[in-house]
């Protein structure tokens, strides 16, 4: 009796969470095509909705598109607030789902928007930095925190949740898309600014592509010197060789070799 009871309220639970994802995804794409923001990836995940965005547009319509699943979910709440049964499993489920997608951890909604500002005002390596601290802060929260709710509530929602968030790699690679989009976009932002910093770095001959491009900075123009075994000098390149390489070489190959004609 007692296990069929779990089952029955177990599976309430799982329709629910379903219907509330149904509910955060609807509320993206509307966002996105009231915003005028094309969504290149939007899929459902055991933490709800992975939502990411085509091309690089402003801020304010970036967070508006983000917020929209869980401003859905918690409106949704709102208007089952006083239901019973099935509907209040709804009810909860949204108001679950909307806020945990809020909070600061990539790749829910809110680690999207934490990532966008932090970008803009540290940069790429620090906001890096500052992700992957919260994100295994957060998980060893919701770890301890799911084993509890498993125990007393037998629900295995954030244990699950906890279980299957993706690691650092997934951060990093988001943050590499971010740059090399930006850099692609730099052109018109120098134009439209006319005076632009410059930042200068010198890097090993051995480093890869992609090791110099997760080297540059949001808000800066750069000039690379590349150094031999000697620590010498063997040649100059700026931002716009390494985004003119990005279109010919593959990341895993060496700048002394991409730009051995300049050296």
């Amino acid at each position: 009796m007692y296990k069929t009871f779990w089952r029955v309220a177990l599976t309430g639970i799982i329709l629910a969470c379903l219907s509330a994802i149904l509910i955060h995804e609807g509320f993206h794409i509307i966002a996105s095509r009231l915003f005028g923001v094309p969504l290149y990836a939007i899929r459902p995940t055991v933490v709800g909705i992975r939502a990411q965005l085509k091309g690089v547009h402003s801020l304010r319509k970036q967070i508006a598109v983000y917020m929209a699943g869980s401003f859905g979910n918690f409106l949704t709440a709102a208007l089952l607030l006083n239901t019973k049964g099935f509907l209040l499993n709804i009810c909860e489920a949204n108001a679950a789902i909307g806020f945990f997608n809020l909070l600061p951890l990539y790749p829910l909604d809110g680690g999207q928007i934490f990532i966008i500002i932090s970008y803009k005002l540290l940069g790429g390596n620090r906001t890096f930095q500052i992700a992957k601290r919260l994100s295994v802060i957060i998980k060893i929260y919701f770890f301890v925190a799911g084993i509890l709710q498993l125990a007393l509530f037998l629900n295995p929602s954030l244990l699950a949740a906890a279980l299957f968030l993706p690691g650092g790699r997934h951060l990093e690679e988001t943050i590499s898309i971010m740059k090399l989009e930006r850099l692609l976009n730099r052109k018109q932002r120098i134009m439209k600014k006319k005076i632009y910093p410059v930042k200068e770095f010198a890097a090993m001959g051995e480093c890869s592509l992609l090791e110099v491009i997760q080297r540059l900075d949001y808000d800066c123009f750069h000039i690379i010197y590349i150094l031999n075994e000697d620590m010498e000098i063997i040649g100059r390149i700026t931002e716009q060789d390494v985004i003119n390489a990005i279109q010919n070489c593959n990341y895993a190959n060496k700048i002394s070799d991409v730009f051995k004609d300049v050296m």
